[in-house]
């Protein structure tokens, strides 16, 4: 089998940011850097370890079929877990990966270290602020302390107004419940996974490695529960079977929160107004700062709000019709396993608005555009005009 290099590390500094940054030597000579950029103030918080480099090529030289070999060290329990996370991902999807090999220039064997704080990724979205919400002052089992916004994710890079803008409006919401927001960039996702169906695979890799290169002072990575334990949706990028298989001696990553429905994350988290005020889950819209109301993602989350009955958060300023919901399409499975989530927790509350039934016929009319072909992998649902 061919080989990935990861090599010429290096560390570099311009204004007040630096930048830790890898050559990604493909087989045919060509070069891809991959990098990460914080704030200057935060350099103490840098591992030292190439294990985030490791996780961050990860899916890319399973869907080429590329051993890696990294000029660096890395864990050793890291490289042990990884060997059960591709196995899962082998039998999920045979037929988009195939099994590599991963060697290094040092591998530290485990010391496991459980002593220190936790770190989330934060997007300002329902889930991730539930798992702020749930863990603040220390009245979950981790000690939260810290949490890390990416830029180059579902902001893409030639958006740093937009993300300037989010990120300052989210550092008093997180310094209220006393956790601190990291910046950082990566280009992560735009080397390997622009494409749809690749992402919905990737996605938790990328947040690991953002949160690992972060570790040297956490021990703890947090990621922000999409489904329940009575509603996962396999394979999907992040799950509680393969997101804890990307942990390495040093640093343990937890999936959070699952034992929760979205209708009960709502119901605990409503009263944290600031939070929910504060709510941005676009990425569809023309404005991805604020919340378009019209998209897939933007109904949703209004959807399970009203699933149980509450007041819809002010980060939400245009309400949604019968029409807007019915309206809905090229949703993939993807999109509707949350949408059935939000029928059950309406019907739990006795809710019987016109909306439901909407609901309920967009799920069917999505379900046929799936089975008849209309809606095709890595394909985006559609946004309504108004």
């Amino acid at each position: 089998m061919k080989n990935l290099i990861i090599n010429n590390f290096g560390t570099s500094i311009t204004d007040n940011n630096i930048t830790v940054g890898a050559d990604i030597i493909n087989p045919d000579d060509s070069i891809d850097r991959l990098y990460f950029t914080t704030n200057i103030k935060y350099k103490n918080e840098i591992s030292e370890r190439a294990d985030t480099f490791l996780i961050a090529t990860l899916f890319y030289a399973m869907r080429e079929g590329l051993d890696i070999y990294i000029d660096g060290t890395i864990s050793d329990t890291l490289i042990r877990n990884i060997e059960r996370f591709q196995a899962a991902w082998l039998c999920w999807r045979p037929d988009r990966y195939r099994k590599v090999s991963i060697s290094a220039k040092k591998i530290e064997e485990g010391v496991f270290n459980v002593k220190g704080d936790a770190i989330q990724t934060f997007s300002g979205g329902l889930d991730s602020t539930f798992t702020t919400f749930q863990h603040m002052g220390g009245k979950s089992q981790q000690t939260l302390t810290s949490a890390v916004m990416v830029h180059g994710f579902d902001i893409p890079l030639d958006s740093g107004d937009v993300y300037d803008a989010i990120f300052r409006r989210s550092i008093p919401i997180l310094a209220e419940v006393h956790v601190t927001l990291f910046p950082l960039k990566t280009n992560f996702r735009e080397l390997w996974h622009k494409d749809l169906k690749h992402w919905e695979d990737a996605f938790a890799t990328g947040m690991v490695a953002s949160m690992m290169f972060f570790s040297k002072n956490h021990s703890y990575g947090l990621i922000a529960s999409s489904e329940p334990y009575n509603s996962l949706l396999l394979p999907w990028g992040s799950n509680p079977i393969t997101d804890p298989l990307l942990s390495s001696d040093l640093f343990h990553v937890e999936h959070d929160a699952a034992e929760y429905t979205r209708g009960e994350k709502v119901a605990m988290v409503k009263d944290w107004q600031n939070g929910i005020d504060n709510l941005r889950v676009c990425w569809q819209g023309n404005d991805i700062r604020h919340n378009c109301c019209r998209c897939e993602k933007c109904i949703r989350t209004i959807l399970n709000f009203k699933s149980i009955g509450a007041g819809v958060p002010k980060s939400f300023p245009l309400d949604i019709t019968y029409n807007h919901i019915l309206a809905l399409r090229g949703l993939s499975e993807a999109h509707l396993n949350p949408m059935r989530q939000i029928v059950n927790e309406a019907k739990k509350h006795h809710i019987t608005d016109d909306w439901l039934s909407a609901v309920e016929e967009m799920i069917q009319i999505n379900e046929k555009d799936i089975q008849s072909g209309k809606v095709k992998s890595g394909q985006l649902p559609q946004v309504l005009d108004s």
